[in-house]
């Protein structure tokens, strides 16, 4: 009787427990093929126009002018969720089109001595690489955690970004976790174990890293005149003594951008806007940030700089869209003699920062300041952005000044799939007698022509 009774048991068990284990499978199977496609795909032209003192064969040496025509294609797929949690995986690809590749880093234009190249850089290199791959978690309210490969980017971008201007987008190997449960708070960490620059070409053009990387970043909302956010990023670079010290060619030499051995920052930023009591509908803008760099550089030797930044202007709401027009300064410090390190920000997206020309991705020993005012139109009854820029750059530490730069865009959109785009971007170095090398003291001026497809 003991054993027929027991039988019994396994049998309800098993009636009990094949359902659940069906509709388990049902579910997972649901999740898979109830998923979404993305995608993105955008065509763009490039032109770079430089100008050197010393002549090669008609040429600027060392800095050829360049010109790129890139096609960037990105496809993803994304699960339904199954119990709060859904999986992502997106592959990118970039691709030369036309053979318009006369630029740094395409291969056909490495040097004879292997060390660099002879054009002028257009950091798009051909390269096909899994985006992002990721767990992502959103089964308790306000919370969201991800594992995996992911894009990260956190406030305007200027600390910590995904570089979405270059055709190859910066993602992370990270964990990350935000959460929102607390009303007007904002909660974000990530750990990131690895960097995917825009880029990972040899000897100069390589921005990708191990790292042992931590990110805090905790805002607040219930501001009426705006929102503050305090932040605490603390970056260690866990390549080898090689990659961070040696330029020669055949090594795994790092972008110099990314050549430290720890970049710990602390800072505070407020930005908002306040509608003015005027007849017109005015609003009041503005920013203000601050932070704090303890830099130890590749030989370990550390350093502490600053960084400033405030902002001011006005925006106006019409019936073709709201018009602004703001002022600016924004300071890259340096340390007390100008001649050792200056603050970085190895993570940025540095393209929307100190001038579209891209003269100042590596902050200068001497550090930087930046004076400009933009002018700006989102005319959205006719799908158009418009955007003017004028920039005056000059040393934080002792006399001098790098140079200028106008920059402009128009963008046109249809709908929320297509977009068209022309920009342009002309500096101009103030130093009379003008030296080789891609660096500040060289005039430069670019285009780009570009549409763009998402869905």
């Amino acid at each position: 009787m003991k054993i027929h009774n027991q039988y019994r048991g396994f049998l309800c068990a098993a009636l009990v427990i094949s359902p659940l284990t069906s509709f388990a499978e049902d579910a997972v199977f649901d999740a898979i093929s109830g998923g979404k496609v993305t995608g993105n795909m955008r065509l763009r032209y490039e032109d770079v126009t430089v100008t050197a003192p010393t002549m090669l064969g008609g040429k600027p040496f060392s800095q050829y002018d360049a010109n790129a025509i890139t096609l960037r294609t990105r496809l993803g797929y994304e699960t339904a969720p199954y119990e709060g949690l859904t999986a992502f995986g997106e592959f990118e690809d970039t691709h030369v089109i036309g053979g318009y590749d006369a630029y740094a880093p395409s291969p056909g234009t490495l040097n004879a001595a292997g060390t660099g190249y002879t054009y002028a850089p257009i950091v798009d290199p051909e390269q096909t690489e899994i985006n992002q791959a990721y767990f992502r978690y959103r089964g308790v309210p306000k919370l969201d955690v991800t594992a995996g490969r992911q894009r990260i980017a956190l406030d305007n971008q200027r600390f910590i970004g995904n570089v979405g201007w270059r055709q190859n987008e910066q993602t992370y190997d990270a964990f990350s976790a935000g959460y929102k449960g607390i009303t007007d708070w904002n909660f974000y960490y990530a750990y990131i174990d690895r960097v995917h620059g825009i880029a990972n070409v040899k000897p100069n053009f390589n921005f990708s890293a191990d790292t042992n990387d931590n990110l805090l970043n905790v805002a607040y909302s219930g501001f009426v005149l705006g929102k503050i956010t305090a932040y605490g990023y603390f970056l260690k670079n866990e390549e080898s003594a090689t990659a961070l010290t040696n330029v020669a060619p055949n090594v795994n030499a790092l972008n110099p951008g990314l050549r430290y051995k720890a970049n710990d920052t602390l800072g505070v930023r407020f930005d908002g806007n306040y509608a003015l009591p005027t007849t017109l509908p005015l609003r009041a803008l503005y920013t203000a940030e601050y932070a704090k760099q303890t830099f130890t550089n590749a030989t370990d030797v550390e350093f502490e700089t600053d960084y400033k930044f405030v902002e001011g202007g006005m925006g106006l709401v019409t019936k073709i869209g709201v018009l602004s027009a703001k002022l600016a300064m924004e300071v890259m410090g340096a340390d007390s003699t100008g001649s050792k390190a200056a603050f970085q920000t190895p993570y940025a997206t540095k393209h929307a920062f100190n001038g579209w020309d891209d003269m100042f991705l590596v902050t200068p020993t001497s550090g930087l300041q930046r004076t400009f005012a933009t002018l700006g139109g989102d005319l959205q009854p006719y799908g158009v952005k418009v955007m003017i820029s004028y920039n005056q750059f000059t040393k934080d530490v002792g006399d001098g000044d790098y140079g200028t730069e106008l920059d402009a865009q128009v963008l046109k959109s249809y709908g929320s799939k297509y977009t068209l785009g022309i920009k342009y971007a002309a500096y101009t170095a103030d130093k009379a007698v003008l030296t080789i090398g891609p660096n500040p003291n060289m005039d430069t001026s670019k285009y780009w022509v570009f549409g763009e497809l998402a869905f």
